[in-house]
């Protein structure tokens, strides 16, 4: 980060959609960050649930206010516009100049946005997310008997065996959820908006950024992501399908870029044979658009 603050504001955006029954724990989550100077940005998109009157409940608290003073944005949408833009209008409201996103469903490790900031702030990291760790309805750890805990759990793991952490983006979204990322806003600007996906949005922008700058995936349990009945993935996988090969076609086209911002984000360029090999082992060459 240029023009480095010792203690940078943090924008915490929350996109909310009818998960009322964990926002206390959410909200408090962000409450009991170790690291102070935190903004929070919640977006609620149409709930239908109530969640629009818990959330005005809980930040007129009388700790929360006392935490968070005057940092503290509640915007409600009218109609309902998608995950993407919940998150694109909190971003975009956000003062900070770290940006870390959050699920309303889910839950901060409480030296989470500590140890992000020490990354961007010492190591000159643009993009930050962590191991994750699974927790149910009950806040209670889901093991990798689960077998979707298990596959997110081998996605993450298998992250180290790669070149660089871009290409393990390449094969499947390793933050493994939105609410897992922080970026800078500086870094927001040159990647641009969430795009319009209902699956696949997190692993398009995360595909988009490592373009511009390598991630770092911090090997500690620093979010709680949360099953329950009404996960997207239990609902969406089709779509994701479709839509995740617009992203792959479109972003290996950008590859083929002559010079990236990212010295070693995967292209011909930057790993030239390996790429290639890359993309036939993982039957990614397929998404490669023909020379015209």
């Amino acid at each position: 980060m240029n023009g480095k603050l010792e203690y940078p504001l943090v924008s915490v955006v929350i996109p909310c959609y009818n998960h009322k029954r964990f926002l206390q724990k959410c909200l408090d989550s962000v409450a009991a960050q170790t690291y102070q100077n935190i903004e929070v940005v919640i977006v609620d998109d149409c709930s239908t649930d109530g969640s629009t009157a818990e959330i005005e409940k809980l930040i007129q608290n009388l700790s929360w206010k006392s935490r968070f003073r005057q940092k503290t944005q509640f915007h409600g949408f009218a109609k309902n516009q998608g995950a993407h833009g919940a998150i694109n209008s909190g971003i975009i409201k956000a003062n900070g100049d770290i940006i870390a996103l959050l699920n309303s469903d889910d839950m901060y490790h409480p030296e989470r946005i500590e140890c992000i900031v020490d990354a961007m702030q010492n190591r000159n990291y643009e993009f930050v997310f962590s191991r994750v760790e699974y927790i149910d309805e009950n806040d209670r750890v889901v093991t990798n008997s689960h077998p979707v805990a298990h596959r997110y759990f081998c996605t993450q793991k298998l992250i180290s065996q790669y070149p660089s952490v871009g290409f393990a983006c390449l094969i499947s979204n390793v933050s493994i959820s939105t609410g897992n990322f922080a970026f800078t806003k500086a870094l927001f600007n040159r990647v641009g908006e969430f795009s319009n996906y209902r699956y696949c949005h997190d692993w398009e922008f995360l595909l988009r950024s490592i373009l511009h700058t390598e991630p770092l995936f911090l090997e500690q349990d620093l979010y709680y992501y949360r099953f329950h009945g009404k996960n997207t993935f239990e609902t969406l996988e089709a779509i994701g399908d479709e839509e995740s090969t617009k992203i792959l076609t479109s972003i290996l086209s950008k590859m083929q870029v002559d010079h990236l911002p990212n010295r070693v984000a995967p292209s011909p360029l930057n790993w030239p044979s390996y790429f290639e090999l890359f993309l036939y082992w993982f039957n990614l060459a397929r998404y490669l658009k023909a020379p015209s």
